[in-house]
């Protein structure tokens, strides 16, 4: 033992080299990967066609209208032809269309349609209570924590990706 009180040690925050911001970065990808499944199982309930590659264009459509396929399939990192035919697939279920963008009449502008806005919001709001249910088994201090962290932690893997730069995070229903 190193001598110092473990609820110090604890309480100090990690830096590069550090074991603790390793652990700590591990149970992060871990926690994701739950995540991940929870939400492509979710999509899957939904919509049974919307695999993980469909729910992340519905997505990304879903929170920038408009958006063209060329941005898409950068946003999405997928080649261009990959996401033609995300968009066609998406397009044939009735949840996305194409349409002439007004400042360019060659490129084509992609949204949702009321079915595909439907659907995301389904999936948000079963995923969002299964991550709930999963928060309220946890005790509250360690809630308070975790709320504490995830405020400074969203903008900061933001900043490292571009284009979630602006991308709203969820209401702050703390009042």
């Amino acid at each position: 033992m190193d001598g110092q009180d473990p609820e110090v040690r604890d309480a100090t925050p990690p830096r590069e080299g550090d074991d603790a911001l390793l652990q700590a970065a591990d149970r992060l990808a871990a926690a994701a990967e739950i995540l991940v499944s929870v939400s492509a199982r979710t999509a899957v309930a939904v919509d049974g066609r919307l695999s993980p590659p469909l729910l992340r264009a519905l997505t990304l459509v879903g929170t920038d209208p408009g958006l063209t396929l060329a941005a898409l399939a950068e946003r999405a990192q997928i080649s261009r032809s990959r996401a033609s035919r995300v968009c066609d697939t998406l397009e044939e279920a009735g949840l996305l269309a194409r349409s002439p963008r007004t400042e360019d009449r060659r490129g084509v502008g992609l949204s949702l349609t009321g079915r595909g806005r439907s659907a995301l919001d389904r999936v948000r709001d079963r995923r969002t209570a299964w991550i709930k249910d999963a928060l309220l088994r946890m005790p509250e201090a360690d809630l308070s924590g975790l709320l504490a962290a995830l405020r400074s932690l969203g903008p900061s893997l933001a900043r490292g990706h571009p284009e979630h730069a602006e991308t709203p995070g969820p209401p702050d229903r703390s009042v």
